[in-house]
């Protein structure tokens, strides 16, 4: 035999009350009908007794699945392992689960194309209602294909298009000039860039901005890209050129990355930071622990994560107008022991 659910309902509290459970539905609506004092006593004995909306139910009202996805083209152990994604999937989550709509995650591996035959299984069955966008590559044709499925979508990043769609934006700019800054004050005389895989937009534009500011610094520039994860980040740095100027700095894009290259420039015998400088364009606990700590830019992740949620959840509900862009505040720097910072 079953077993009697013990979740307060309408119908429960209509028996409590000893009323209709029409009579509840409206009061607990606020549609007319009902009379103030009954009203208030529904509320009261609803919160006395723990009820809470039956999001599936309201789902089902709205015309709606309740659902926002999310797509990640990586490997979950990878994953679990990188900090930053982590961060901006929890904000994700509790910003949709705020406003009632729960996170439906998705790992794939086999790029894009495959990202894309998810987006088009969940529209055609329509299990979300919108979606959330990363890594946005040049060229990205994803935006064109969540428009002619109708799904609304909320991105992070800095694509131009014509869909509609909200976005989150972040300070790169202002970011690139922090840590350029910072390395010059240091006194380290050139810039070791490695970054992402290489067909991401943003990793392109840091690039372009990294190159740009070391020239006007007049110190030399030079860079290796690869995945976000500890490996390629000692790979990246053992196959960049390091004899690029006496006393370089590594401008990593990840916490992982810039590990990865103080492991390797370790097992070489360089010392950090008097012979080499590293700092990390995203922060976290693996920066803050790992000895020398690393330098890191503090872009708070999770907030950006849950303005994305948020922004979409109000895209869908009609409360922002597509197009409407809010940007992640500048980062903060973190000195630390990698670049001789106390």
């Amino acid at each position: 035999m079953p077993r009697k659910s013990s979740r307060p309902t309408v119908a429960t509290i209509a028996h409590d009350l000893g009323i209709s459970p029409a009579t509840v539905s409206y009061a607990l609506n606020d549609k007319p009908g009902v009379s103030a004092p009954l009203r208030e006593r529904v509320l009261e004995h609803a919160r006395a007794v723990g009820w809470t909306p039956h999001s599936g139910a309201q789902a089902l009202r709205r015309g709606r699945s309740g659902n926002i996805g999310l797509v990640l083209v990586r490997d979950p152990e990878e994953v679990s392992r990188e900090p930053f994604y982590s961060a901006v999937t929890a904000g994700i989550e509790s910003a949709t689960s705020a406003r009632g709509y729960e996170l439906l995650l998705r790992f794939v591996r086999g790029g894009p194309d495959e990202e894309i035959d998810v987006f088009r299984a969940w529209a055609h069955q329509r299990r979300v209602d919108g979606v959330v966008l990363l890594d946005l590559a040049e060229g990205d044709h994803r935006p064109a294909i969540l428009e002619s499925l109708a799904l609304d979508f909320a991105l992070i990043g800095h694509y131009v298009g014509p869909e509609d769609f909200v976005k989150v934006t972040t300070a790169e700019s202002e970011d690139a000039r922090t840590v350029v800054d910072h390395i010059v004050e240091r006194g380290y005389d050139g810039c070791i860039q490695l970054t992402g895989p290489a067909d991401f937009a943003h990793e392109r534009r840091r690039l372009e901005l990294l190159r740009r500011l070391c020239a006007g610094h007049g110190i030399p520039h030079t860079h290796a890209s690869g995945s976000y994860t500890i490996d390629a980040g000692s790979r990246s740095f053992t196959q960049a050129n390091r004899d690029l100027s006496a006393r370089p700095a590594v401008i990593a894009s990840s916490d992982l990355l810039a590990l990865g290259a103080l492991r390797a420039a370790a097992d070489r015998g360089i010392d950090i930071p008097s012979e080499l400088g590293i700092v990390s364009w995203d922060d976290s606990l693996i920066a803050e622990v790992t000895a020398p700590a690393i330098t890191a830019l503090s872009r708070r992740p999770f907030e950006m994560g849950r303005t994305a949620g948020d922004l979409l959840v109000q895209r869908i509900d009609a409360q922002v107008a597509g197009g409407t862009a809010l940007q992640n505040p500048p980062a903060t720097l973190v000195p630390r022991r990698s670049t001789g910072a106390a």
